[in-house]
């Protein structure tokens, strides 16, 4: 194949492949790139099984070179002799290169049963003989939890928007604590809650003081012996009323002081846990009676919980903790005529490592109608519980290693799977759910408005 003109040449060539798709024959067309000395040349390669028929591949070719005239006149078509019996392999190569992707398929199992019972459709399934065939999720299921993965921008939170919407269709109370504000535009079902409206909680009013101090502890980063300090103070404001700064330094001064390091602890437990008693912090946490949660279900909407016009991000976290216990406390403290669904938006700010609250609310709420839907960039940042008590996982594309390895090891994923993990496009994603044998590779549907 002789060019004068590469770029022209490139575009002839391409014309003249789409051709050749278009052309019916049973001879058999492969294009062969080929780099030799760091040039790259490629042949077309003609072949058909039979015998004795040399003469049909010869007519073939005449009527490439007639195609290729009309199509491509800037490029020849040569005829060589195969230089290996079994493959035909040409013996040498033209100077024009051709090598193009046309269509990105993933590899989904060929043996899918593709009657998948659900009743929440994500979307349809990639492999082009079933690419019309919708799959999703069953809304029992949910209780299992939900692990949504993926980059920036990969479709993550339209994948949790299209779970939250159908959901609160069927009955659901569904809860979304929004990290970055990304669902005040879509929200039209969904009641907005944020600075003008948050819902307000005195920590005092929780029974279990060891989860006050868990939830606390890990975001302040508490030392052990501020830990214990905070347990003593937590148990002694019980006995006031109002979770005051003033009743904090006064319940602070009365525990003795036996040494300069007793004192260093002091001043430092102060310091972390002053920003509750700020400006930004009383608008989260009252010195009276919380808000009662269970009172914004009644009219049937969602909620969404608009996290990002905190701008103190421990103060943040804070209280999406206190969110999460206080949702989780009413179903598992009371009989609840909805199952809810918790959306965790950014959970890695949440389910760290060593968080012992969470670890244990996700392997506990289950039983009681209690459904999360984790929602992260980078699972690897996650307590591997939550990643052991996710049984629906959506995986959009992944680029870190380190992430490849969490969602791989956790799933058992096949190699054909784990190698396309991050070449997946935006609103792809790998769907792995009880409902179905294996894992799949699925185009995920657009929402705009929940």
């Amino acid at each position: 194949m002789d060019s004068q003109n590469t770029t022209l040449i490139q575009k002839e060539l391409d014309g003249f492949i789409d051709a050749l798709a278009r052309h019916s024959t049973q001879i058999n067309y492969t294009v062969v790139t080929y780099i030799h000395k760091r040039k790259k040349t490629s042949a077309l390669v003609l072949y058909k099984e039979c015998e004795n028929c040399e003469s049909e591949i010869l007519e073939e070719y005449k009527t490439l070179q007639e195609l290729a005239t009309s199509i491509a006149p800037h490029i020849t078509l040569q005829l060589v002799t195969p230089s290996r019996d079994l493959i035909p392999m040409p013996s040498s190569f033209g100077n024009v290169s051709y090598a193009r992707v046309f269509d990105k398929v993933f590899d989904s199992p060929k043996s899918i049963d593709n009657n998948i019972d659900f009743d929440i459709e994500l979307g349809t399934l990639t492999t082009p003989e079933l690419s019309s065939v919708p799959v999703g999720i069953r809304s029992i299921d949910v209780f299992r939890h939900i692990g949504i993965f993926g980059t920036t921008g990969s479709g993550k939170s339209n994948s949790a928007s299209i779970i939250a919407s159908q959901l609160l269709k069927k009955g659901f109370n569904v809860v979304i604590l929004d990290w970055h504000g990304e669902y005040i535009e879509k929200a039209k079902a969904f009641r907005l809650i944020d600075n003008d409206n948050f819902i307000k909680i005195n920590i005092l009013k929780f029974s279990n003081i060891d989860e006050i101090v868990e939830i606390l502890s890990d975001v302040l980063q508490l030392s052990d012996p501020q830990r214990f300090m905070l347990y003593i103070l937590l148990i002694r404001l019980k006995k006031y009323p109002n979770f005051t700064l003033k009743n904090f330094i006064s319940v602070l001064s009365q525990i003795e002081s036996t040494s300069n390091w007793s004192k260093e602890v002091k001043m430092a437990l102060a310091r972390k846990i002053y920003p509750l008693f700020t400006t930004e912090g009383k608008k989260l946490f009252t010195s009276s009676e919380s808000d009662n949660i269970a009172d914004l279900f009644q009219d049937n909407s969602g909620i969404i919980i608009n996290l990002s016009s905190i701008k103190n991000l421990k103060l943040r976290k804070i209280y999406a903790l206190f969110l999460i216990k206080i949702v989780t406390d009413l179903y598992m403290n009371s009989r609840q005529s909805k199952p809810v669904l918790l959306v965790i938006e950014e959970a890695h700010n949440y389910f760290s490592t060593d968080n012992e609250f969470t670890n244990k609310l996700i392997s506990e709420v289950r039983k009681f109608n209690v459904g999360l839907c984790i929602v992260t960039q980078s699972p690897s940042s996650i307590s591997t519980e939550v990643m052991k008590n996710t049984n629906i996982k959506i995986i959009h594309s992944i680029k870190a290693d380190i992430d490849k390895r969490m969602i791989s090891d956790s799933m058992s994923l096949p190699y054909n799977l784990v190698n396309i993990m991050d070449k997946l496009d935006q609103g792809y994603a790998i769907l792995s759910a009880p409902n179905i044998k294996q894992p799949v590779v699925v185009k995920i549907n657009k929402i705009d408005y929940i």
